[in-house]
């Protein structure tokens, strides 16, 4: 399945480059390219390139929300995954332009139109960032 088939995003948003595994309902691998060309590369920080943690939390996001749109009944062309709230987030290690990152989701819970994914970010097998991400899922809403 393709990423647009599975997200929302676009770029220059979309964090993920691939996905590796998908179980839908279940667990997600994906990756992300930290690549020269990006966006953020220029101020964060000058001489010292490192990918942002905001954005590695995005990235950690986008590659654990996959595993609601892969299933379920639920489609991006018909619903929405927003995250709501995050817990139990520790950024580890520093991301470095060239690494890839290896971005692993396991579903914990779901109550309602809620769900909670254990996230994790690895660089070389070693972990770079780790959540606990709470989601809604919702029909999309459509802007005034």
């Amino acid at each position: 399945m393709k990423i647009e088939d599975l997200l929302a995003h676009r770029e220059p948003f979309l964090f993920i480059d691939e996905v590796l595994e998908l179980i839908p309902g279940k667990s997600s691998k994906a990756v992300k390219y930290v690549r020269e060309d990006e966006f953020w590369v220029k101020g964060h920080f000058p001489g010292n390139p490192i990918f942002p943690g905001v954005l590695l939390l995005e990235t950690m996001a986008q590659g654990g929300g996959i595993i609601f749109n892969g299933g379920e009944g639920h489609s991006i062309k018909e619903h929405q995954v927003y995250i709501t709230k995050v817990d139990k987030l520790k950024f580890i290690r520093p991301v470095f332009i060239g690494d890839k990152i290896i971005i692993e989701g396991t579903f914990i819970e779901r109550f309602g139109t809620f769900g909670k994914i254990k996230t994790a970010a690895y660089v070389n097998d070693k972990k770079a960032a780790e959540a606990i991400i709470t989601y809604v899922i919702t029909k999309k809403l459509e802007q005034i």
